[in-house]
């Protein structure tokens, strides 16, 4: 199916750094977002209703479990 020999020669360090390169951009993106999106359906907005935080706080702990192991 996939073939991923290319990445043999890739060390772990690279890859690792690869990854939270990829979370990172993903972080930016996300803050880039309208407010429109960020609080559909929303009446009275409160700073926990905000998506941006969630998704940047989920991106944290994920990368961060990825670093740890």
């Amino acid at each position: 199916m996939l073939n991923f020999d290319w990445a043999n020669g890739i060390s772990t360090d690279t890859a690792k750094g690869i990854i939270i390169g990829l979370f990172f951009v993903i972080g930016v993106a996300v803050l880039f977002l309208p407010k429109k999106y960020i609080y559909a359906g929303v009446e009275e907005p409160h700073w926990y209703h905000n998506l941006k935080l969630w998704a940047i706080t989920a991106l944290v702990i994920i990368a961060c479990t990825y670093l740890y192991f």
